[in-house]
């Protein structure tokens, strides 16, 4: 049995769910296909409505936004046994081969298809998230296996049922970031490997730069209010490269550097992250350090 999860927020899934039904078909397997509407605004609540036509296919509605990790918790909740497969909404499938691709790998207890973009995405005003994206998340399933747990994302993974009853998606993370890190860590403290493999999803849904950078800041935040949530081990942090940089920082008294650089020139480089038509990932990482240490020094 496979149960493909969707967790949506106000998307459009009707194509979406047409592709991934056809597929179920031709590969002739036992399948549902699981939508859970996140808050929707109910112009898209409506227009989902229709993918209840297909057989199979189960809507969901919850009028008010969860997040992220409560979504797909309830997703695990509505399905009875088998594989769960995970897909985030505003994805596509670049072949008609992705069913039946994880379906080769039924076999596995957990399984990473990763992320591909294509050129016609880089558009005016969403080069900072292209750029991102083709750099540090499109990246093949052979050099993903190589920390593969570190590696993990939760917009396009198949799972076993039983996995979800030693680890869960944590709930007091709402805002954006560090959710997919934070289960993938959990995972291997379970001793649950990843395996991944090259069956990626096309990102549809590229933000403007100055979504995906306040999307940044966010998981920024997201990341101190896990380094001070008693629910996690504090050794997770260990494994983020960020908080790394900032303990090296701070034993050697040089905090104060980062957060007078960002002090400094946080408008011009935000400015070059927003309007840039080629922008550096170099200045993105400085803009997060600085951000991160800015936001540590009001927390303490």
């Amino acid at each position: 049995m496979l149960n493909i999860c969707i967790p949506v927020f106000n998307y459009d899934i009707n194509p979406f769910v047409k592709l991934l039904h056809e597929q179920c078909l031709t590969e002739k397997i036992n399948f549902r296909i699981i939508v859970y509407e996140d808050g929707s605004n109910s112009n898209f609540v409506e227009k989902n409505k229709r993918i209840t036509e297909f057989p199979e296919v189960s809507h969901f509605i919850n009028r008010e936004n969860r997040g992220r990790s409560a979504a797909r918790n309830y997703l695990v909740s509505k399905v009875e046994n088998g594989k769960i497969l995970f897909i985030d909404c505003d994805s596509s499938l670049p072949d008609n081969n992705y069913i039946r691709n994880y379906l080769s790998n039924f076999d596995k207890p957990i399984v990473c298809g990763g992320t591909i973009y294509k050129a016609s995405q880089k558009k005016n005003g969403h080069e900072l998230r292209y750029k991102y994206g083709i750099h540090r998340e499109m990246i093949p399933a052979k050099q993903r296996n190589i920390n593969p747990n570190k590696a993990f994302a939760t917009n396009n993974f198949m799972s076993s049922k039983e996995i979800f009853d030693k680890v869960v998606f944590r709930e007091f993370l709402h805002k954006y970031g560090h959710e997919d890190s934070l289960f993938g860590y959990e995972l291997k403290n379970n001793s649950i490997k990843i395996f991944h493999i090259d069956n990626p999803v096309i990102h549809e849904g590229i933000e403007s730069n100055e979504i995906f950078l306040k999307k940044t800041e966010d998981g920024i935040e997201n990341l101190i209010i896990i380094e001070n949530s008693t629910e996690i081990d504090k050794s997770f942090t260990a494994e983020i490269r960020i908080v790394n940089i900032y303990k090296q920082l701070k034993k050697y008294f040089l905090i104060w550097l980062p957060q007078f650089f960002y002090k400094l020139f946080k408008n011009n480089i935000k400015k070059h992250l927003l309007v840039s038509k080629n922008p550096s990932l170099y200045l993105f990482d400085l803009y997060k350090i600085g951000y991160y240490c800015e936001i540590k020094r009001k927390s303490l």
